[in-house]
């Protein structure tokens, strides 16, 4: 089967690879449909993400159709469309029993398309527990989104619903800033949304909840408010904290999501001075794939107007060029062109 191997920074390959084989009686072997590309993807390749293990099969966003099942798998069958958690927790380690799934101490061996092979492949190998069977009206374009939804819940989780957010900002109009968009929109919120490339606000415009206001820079959205200060600033990008800082209220938070190494320079004392909480978030909690998959089996969150591009894995020098990443000449350029969620069509279904 061909896969997508991660080799070093700025250096990636598709190649021949053996087929997974069962190895437990709860193991599943899933042949990927779809698996989108995700921020975290083009931080291993160029190299700010340095957790990446080399020679891996990158990839993790994925959804599939059930190939083999072990002895004692119970509720899926061959043929079975499903979703692939990939967030691996052993269940027994010192951060899943204190509830910090996405922090097991098994991570560096397990991790999806990190230190495990991934789902940039024909086939995945994973248990019956890390899978969620499809409904009949949900595509499975639509289920590889549950992933990034479900990172998006986790980081919802630690903001406090007692405290009233009413001047909320997203950083970002990349899929992750629109679904915590639409996610914030459920809760009550209505945040403003900054983009600064043109082609991300294009897709952005038609994709947003009604209501929600797009600005081109930071700049735009301080002047919206009269004093420039918010109560929540969601940044995608992970790299504006200093910017961000002495704009948050008393009692703000900034929540930081990206995975780039950006060294801040900040004020100590206007965090404990104002009250101010910055936090960062990761990866699936306990049960928060499951909200995320109903979220968007149920609807409430349109993620197919997310997804602007569907190529062939062969194609994928092409999709990440989409993203604005030129492997070749080994560094990212502006994206101008009208993006969102870049999946990649493995095994169709």
């Amino acid at each position: 089967m061909q896969s997508l191997k991660f080799l070093a920074p700025w250096e990636i390959s598709l190649q021949n690879s053996p087929r997974p084989v069962l190895r437990g009686p709860t193991d599943v072997i899933v042949d990927v449909a779809y698996t989108g590309i995700c921020g975290t993807d083009l931080g291993i390749i160029t190299g700010d993400y340095g957790a990446a293990v080399p020679g891996v099969t990158i990839g993790h966003e994925s959804s599939g159709l059930v190939a083999q099942v072990g002895a004692q798998v119970v509720g899926l069958a061959v043929g079975d469309r499903v979703v692939i958690n990939p967030t691996y927790h052993c269940g027994q380690c010192r951060m899943c029993r204190t509830l910090r799934i996405n922090h097991c101490e098994e991570k560096a061996t397990t991790e999806a398309g990190v230190s495990y092979d991934g789902t940039f492949a024909g086939s995945y190998l994973t248990q019956q527990e890390f899978l969620l069977k499809l409904p009949d009206h949900l595509s499975l374009q639509e289920a590889a989104m549950t992933e990034p939804l479900s990172c998006v819940v986790t980081g919802l989780r630690k903001i406090p619903q007692i405290v009233a957010y009413e001047r909320c900002v997203v950083i970002g109009a990349g899929p992750m800033g629109l679904l915590y968009t639409w996610a914030l929109t459920l809760r009550g919120q209505v945040p403003v949304v900054v983009e600064a490339s043109l082609g991300r606000r294009q897709v952005a415009a038609q994709a947003l909840p009604p209501g929600v206001l797009l600005f081109a820079s930071l700049e735009e959205a301080w002047d919206k408010y009269p004093d420039g200060k918010l109560d929540l600033v969601i940044d995608t990008t992970s790299g504006l904290l200093q910017d961000v800082l002495p704009h948050l209220a008393p009692g703000g938070m900034s929540l930081s999501i990206g995975l780039k190494s950006k060294p801040q320079t900040i004020d100590s004392l206007l965090i404990a001075d104002l009250s101010l909480n910055i936090v960062g978030s990761i990866d699936s909690q306990v049960r928060s794939f499951d909200e995320a998959f109903a979220l968007i089996s149920g609807g409430q969150i349109p993620v197919k107007r997310f997804i602007s591009h569907e190529l062939p894995l062969a194609e994928y020098r092409s999709a990440l060029a989409l993203l604005g990443l030129d492997l070749g000449a080994k560094t990212y350029f502006p994206v101008v062109q009208p993006v969102a969620k870049v999946l990649l069509c493995i095994g169709g279904g």
